[in-house]
This record gives C-alpha cells, structure tokens and sequence, in this order.
C-alpha cells in the first residue's frame, strides 16, 4: 500500500505540477513538500489541507493509506441489501450499519457506501408508496390495485439484479460507480 507521502507525488505528476509550482501553491516551503514526498515527514493539519487544495482534491482521497483493500467487506455490504427480501428497510439498516462501522478501515466502502445508500433511500421513496397504495386500493375496492403491486414487484425484482449486477462488478475490481444518480443525497 502507499505511503502518503508516495501519493502526494502521484497525484502531483498526474497533475502535471512541479515541486515548485505545488509548494508555491500551497504556501509551504520547497523542503517540506520534498521531505513529504519522501516520506520523511507525514503532513498534519493546516500543511495536508493546503496540500490538497493546491492539487485540487478532497484529503480523504489522499488521506486512504491507512485503509486496507477488502473486497469481502465491500461484497457484504453490497449483499447486505438483500435482506429487505426478508425484513422491510433492511436494504437500509444493514448496509448503513456495515458502511458506519468499515468506512475508516476499509479502502472504498466510504464512497461506495455513500451510492448505494443514496440509491437504496431513493429505491425505498418510490417502492414502499406503493405498497400503500396497493392496501389502499384493495381496502377501496379500487379496480386496477394489482396493476399497482405488479409495478412493485418488477421494481423489487429489478433491485435484486442491479445488486447481484453490482457485486460482479465489484468482485471484477470496475473502478467506475455502479449506481446511477439517486433523488437522495447523502454527503457525509
């Protein structure tokens, strides 16, 4: 895994900036961003933060080195949103609980965490409403109530899928987000 310093530099070069032009940039002097490089020195506070802003990313993506990768871990959490199969808003309580307790430890669950809970909250507005107005229709004696549930049935059936679709994509290590863009906007 690499070290902070080594990332700095990566993002540095892809970037396309000398040492000079980021540590002009960052307000930092030549030889502290030469000796963060090397890894002689891990930047804190005030230094990382400039850093970042110089290079033009969020610390957390420079701040990973302390993460392990466990593809185990993110195919739990992805899996996890199978249990509303089995119990109503599971496909909310349990990947939020696995996403809580690994996003600090485990490469990637924070921002794959982030999409599938978005999609998930975003799943749960358009599906449970109709499973209302199914009850509500059938108690009024509304004609066309099964139409209601068979929409709610394909979309149960169609979440499913995109989570199988979802747990190969990520047993193939795919670097894009499987998840389309939600209602929901979770930013933590």
């Amino acid at each position: 895994m690499k070290q902070l310093g080594q990332k700095i530099l990566d993002i540095r070069k892809r970037k396309g900036l000398s040492q000079e032009e980021l540590s002009e940039q960052a307000g930092i002097s030549l030889r502290t961003l030469q000796r963060i490089e090397k890894n002689e020195s891990e930047p804190r506070g005030y230094t990382l933060q400039s850093i970042c802003q110089a290079l033009d990313v969020d610390v957390e993506e420079v701040y990973d080195y302390g993460k392990e990768p466990d593809k185990g871990v993110l195919l739990l959490m992805h899996l996890s949103v199978l249990s509303y199969l089995l119990m109503p808003l599971g496909n909310l309580i349990f990947p939020l609980i696995i996403w809580i307790t690994q996003k600090k430890k485990v490469l990637h669950v924070h921002e794959q965490g982030i999409s599938l809970l978005n999609f998930q909250i975003t799943w749960s507005l358009v599906t449970y409403p109709l499973v209302m107005l199914f009850a509500w229709m059938k108690i009024m004696h509304f004609p066309g109530s099964w139409y209601v549930l068979g929409v709610y049935l394909v979309l149960y059936f169609l979440n499913a899928l995109h989570v199988i679709r979802v747990c190969w994509l990520v047993s193939k290590d795919a670097t894009h987000d499987p998840y389309p863009v939600s209602l929901a906007v979770l930013k933590v």
